[in-house]
């Protein structure tokens, strides 16, 4: 043998050999954490056995003897399957994101270190506003996140994979960090202060009257004219553009940037049940991440009463989104404006200021001043900077400030505490009068038939009635009048039509005392659930949850007579078959539906079309990022026509004026809105021919409409390409059907990179049900699913084993009865005292 052909050998044999360890040794560190659930563990802490059974999803069902051990428990099973979710949380909410992630994510921390969660988070805890039952459930669950941290520090358990590729070890666990982490949840809901920067934004563009027109829900009693010259406006729109850079930032890298934000659900009295029994829905809409966003447990301890399942939040003790024996409640976003930025005018007020550091990867060191005014933490011009900038707040005389209610003491723990243990609609409320942040809708069925609806949440009172303009400081009728007391927040009980519908709609009558806000969701979803529970007398749990996958969008449906007529006399022969197949449609938005694929690249150039050549590129493409805008105001203004009387060529003859903003600027003619219909339409069928095929049986809108569920590590690079961890982390792509206005929330975004505007869409999904569950109270058990599964750990089987269910439309049954989990032939971690 030639000694080259056995140096070929050897090279290889040894590539091989490498290669070979390599893989083992990959696979050693990527299953090295994963948990035994089959086991007996000795901690400190706990007063008595502890026994958690786990069903054939790892969803761990918790029975202990008594409080303190059931939420210490709880805190070691979420640090077993979710701890470096849980850090990674409470380093954001922190500001502490840089020390392990480097310089670019300094632009976090800065936002987070100045709106001062940890520094809420911090004197929550100092001060007596927290009850003795919540301060004690919270030390509880430290101490049992703890001991799964001693079990590492033991060799008896390992780190997840993540913090071996960051190359660090979490701290000790505090109960501020829970804290922190609730209001970190309600700054990720806090969304309509983006119109105010948007209004903002746009004012200072094209004048208040027409901006106003693109506001969503606009009251034509309210004023228009605030102290505020238009050179000002742009100066404060650009430091307000710094703060919704540098959040849109963090959406992005912790995959929460969708902005239909929100939820459904829906439920029905016993009369209206097939099952005599009241029914309740529920599907939170939230960005979808990996691990998922929620994890499914039991807490059961028969002493103190409690016997209560369904999502927790990992890091926070207590159960979100519950079930007991005796109730079950289900939330969706109030869409409360609970932010405003105030204005100072007198250069002379003082501030206080404070001084942080912010510890960066690599030993650097960034200095940040924080100041405060009475209205609230002053945004500094520079939040989007890196650490070389300065930090001024100052435009000239100008001083911007941010009042947010999530920066008020306030103590959410009682609530959910109090919850697991309430009987009845009056136990309900009276744990919902502790609750402040984020403003939610709570939907609530019981076990004897009844339902009820609470709105919760600290609502700031306004004399002037309206939340979307920038507030002058200087005037005390402007500042923030208190708070709505709890009894006269908006509340319902067994309505006379049997059943209750919220699904981000609109809550209250114009003719309501209070201003709640103008950023409802399009109604689109509202209207289909209650057209779908007014299609027949009674209900059974199936029947919910098919209409959780219901796919028809009453907005596209009233789209669509727009776009049809305008359409009517288009004898363009490659425009014959689209066209036919929008006659064709019912506005579903199904996986195979070709028609979905022609509205929503029409709709998409109908935006940009409409609106781009007065707001330029960059304006334009901000005023997309807050999906739920757009999507209602191109419906308004699709409407907005008026039938006049004109002088012609000495004729009177009648026209129909439209909306200016269908009116290219940019041209000598003056286009109507049916011009920029056809238009639209044009510049889509020709999109879609040249990135999908001249036939139109490639247009089916599960193309186009694709989910992957990512990882933090997984999210894609500035420049859109994937990550090569991705791979090893994200779950997908995979075709969904859904739009942002359908019941099966499919949100996608509409702002892009292309400056043509020529493009096909990306409507990669971004948001849609966090969770399922249907609970029927005719059954012990209830119904959910999630998308995902309820391990933290990548190579667990757990990772992902609920999302092909969920993909399917199909829920799994949450085993709550006890004897029947004693019964079962589950694996069982037995957490015993250590003397």
């Amino acid at each position: 043998m030639k000694n080259s052909v056995k140096i070929i050998i050897g090279l290889s044999l040894s590539l091989l050999f490498i290669s070979v360890g390599a893989v083992a040794a990959l696979y050693v560190i990527l299953h090295k954490s994963l948990p035994k659930y089959d086991t007996a563990l000795e901690l400190q802490g706990l007063r008595a056995p502890v026994t958690i059974y786990y069903d054939e999803y790892a969803v761990a069902h918790i029975e202990a003897d008594n409080e303190d051990d059931l939420f210490f428990a709880q805190g070691f099973v979420h640090a077993r399957e979710r701890l470096w979710q849980m850090d990674i949380s409470r380093r954001a909410a922190k500001g502490e994101l840089a020390e392990i992630l480097g310089e670019p994510a300094l632009t976090f921390d800065k936002l987070f270190r100045t709106i001062g969660l940890r520094r809420l988070a911090d004197s929550l805890w100092r001060t007596s506003m927290l009850s003795e039952e919540s301060r004690r459930a919270l030390l509880a669950y430290s101490k049992g996140v703890n001991a799964y941290l001693q079990q590492v520090r033991e060799k008896k358990a390992s780190l997840p994979i993540e913090f071996d590729i960051l190359q660090y070890e979490p701290a000790e666990w505090k109960p501020e960090d829970c804290l922190a982490i609730v209001r970190l949840m309600g700054w990720e809901l806090n969304i309509a202060w983006h119109i105010d920067v948007a209004l903002a934004d746009v004012t200072a563009k094209v004048g208040y009257e027409k901006a106003l027109s693109l506001y969503p829900d606009y009251p034509k009693h309210k004023p228009t004219i605030v102290p505020f010259t238009v050179d000002s406006l742009k100066k404060m729109a650009n430091v307000l553009n710094a703060l919704h850079r540098a959040d849109k930032a963090y959406r992005e890298f912790s995959g929460t940037l969708g902005s239909h934000i929100g939820s459904n659900s829906w439920a029905v009295t016993r009369s209206k049940s097939a099952t005599g029994k009241a029914i309740l829905a529920n599907d939170p809409h939230l960005g979808f991440l990996a691990p998922a966003r929620w994890y499914e447990l039991q807490l059961y301890c028969e002493r103190a009463g409690i016997n209560a399942a369904g999502c927790s939040l990992p890091g926070v003790p207590f159960i979100v989104l519950g079930k007991t024996d005796d109730i079950a409640w289900g939330l969706t976003n109030m869409m409360i404006d609970d932010c405003d930025f105030f204005v100072s005018l007198d250069s002379s007020e003082t501030f206080q200021e404070m001084f942080e550091e912010i510890k960066v990867k690599g030993g650097i060191t960034v200095p940040l001043k924080v100041r405060l005014s009475k209205h609230g933490v002053v945004i500094p011009n520079d939040i989007y900077a890196g650490y070389q900038g300065s930090s001024s707040p100052l435009l000239g005389s100008y001083v911007i400030s941010m009042k947010w209610t999530g920066l008020e003491q306030s103590d959410e723990a009682r609530t959910f505490l109090e919850l697991l243990k309430a009987k009845n609609w009056q136990d309900f409320r009276n744990a919902l009068r502790h609750y402040a942040l984020p403003g939610q809708n709570f939907l609530y069925a019981d076990c004897e038939g009844n339902i009820g609806y609470q709105a919760a949440g600290k609502l700031p009172i306004r004399r002037d009635q309206q939340g979307f303009l920038l507030r002058n400081a200087s005037k005390p009728e402007q500042d923030w009048q208190g708070y709505v007391p709890f009894e006269e927040l908006p509340s319902l009980y067994n309505p006379s039509t049997d059943m209750i519908v919220t699904a981000n709609n609109k809550i209250m009558p114009d003719s309501y005392k209070y201003y709640i806000s103008s950023l409802w969701e399009p109604p689109s979803r509202a209207e289909r659930i209650t057209e779908l529970l007014q299609s027949k007398d009674k209900f059974t749990s199936s029947d919910f949850e098919r209409m959780q996958l219901d796919v028809v969008s009453p907005h596209a449906r009233e789209m669509l007579p727009f776009l049809l007529s305008a359409l009517a006399s288009d004898s363009l022969p490659e425009h014959q078959k689209p066209i036919q197949f929008l006659r064709n449609w019912n506005a579903d938005f199904t996986e195979s539906s070709i028609a979905a694929t022609i509205y929503a690249q029409w709709f998409k150039q109908l935006l940009r079309n409409t609106l781009r050549d007065e707001l330029g590129e960059e304006l334009f493409q901000n005023y997309l990022s807050l999906v739920n805008a757009p999507t209602r105001v191109m419906a308004k203004l699709l409407a907005d026509s008026t039938l006049i009387t004109e002088l012609r060529d000495s004729l009177m003859v009648q026209v129909v004026r439209y909306n200016s903003w269908f009116d290219n600027v940019q041209t000598p003619e003056i286009e109507t809105r049916d011009d920029i219909v056809r238009k639209s339409f044009d510049e889509a069928v020709a999109i879609l021919r040249k990135e999908l095929g001249e036939n139109e049986a490639e247009w089916q809108w599960g193309k186009v409409h694709q989910l992957t569920v990512r990882h933090v590590f997984g999210q894609k690079a500035k420049d859109g390409s994937e990550n090569s961890l991705g791979k090893i982390f994200n779950l997908g792509a995979f075709k969904t059907a859904g739009s942002s206005t359908t019941i099966n929330n499919g949100e996608y975004h509409y702002r892009t990179s292309d400056s043509t505007g020529l493009a096909l869409i990306d409507a990669s999904q971004k948001l849609g049900a966090s969770s399922r569950r249907v609970i029927d109270f005719s059954e012990k058990n209830f119904r959910s699913i999630l998308p995902g599964g309820n391990s933290g750990h990548v190579m667990s089987a757990h990772y992902s084993d609920q999302l092909p269910l969920w993909l399917q439309g199909k829920l799994k049954t949450f085993i709550t009865d006890m004897v029947v989990l004693r019964q079962g032939r589950y694996p069982l971690t037995r957490l015993l005292p250590k003397n």
